[in-house]
């Protein structure tokens, strides 16, 4: 899987009231990116205007997606911005900017985040997570905090 790849794929959920992690998901299925603009300056790709990347039934969704590649035509860094949403097709992350930082191996989403899965929602300012151990930092906005609501399951009673 190449780097953007793990961008858009990075399956952003498995959050549920015993845990709030964010599990990768692996594929080598190609990557489609449309837009209504692409401009290609030296080492930088943007794409403008109702931005989508489609990797198998991850979504990604902006304004605007901006790709540094590096030496060998990879994307180093991606930037989203502009109403960012992501969906693997039952869950979804939206917030106003999206980055991508291979060196890092960070995803960072910022900006008004909101997580959901299923009936299950958060929400806060930022949330970063760490591709290779699946560490996630979750803050709040100056003066407000993370917020999260959460569906306990019912075991069934037993006789």
């Amino acid at each position: 899987m190449n780097k953007a790849g793990a961008f858009i794929i990075a399956s952003f959920f498995a959050c549920g009231a015993a845990s709030a992690q964010l599990a990768p998901a692996v594929s080598d299925a190609p990557i489609d990116i449309t837009g209504d603009r692409l401009e290609v300056v030296d080492e930088v790709a943007t794409w403008t205007g109702n931005v989508r990347a489609v990797q198998g039934e991850a979504i990604l969704t902006a304004q605007k997606l901006i790709a540094d590649l590096d030496d060998g035509g990879a994307f180093s860094k991606i930037r989203a911005t502009g109403g960012v949403r992501y969906s693997n097709g039952k869950d979804a992350i939206t917030g106003k900017v999206g980055v991508y930082d291979s060196e890092k191996r960070t995803i960072t989403i910022s900006d008004d985040v909101v997580v959901t899965q299923g009936e299950q929602v958060m929400t806060g300012g930022r949330l970063i997570y760490w591709v290779d151990t699946g560490r996630i930092l979750f803050t709040a906005p100056e003066g407000r905090r993370i917020r999260g609501i959460f569906y306990a399951k019912q075991k069934p009673e037993q006789s």
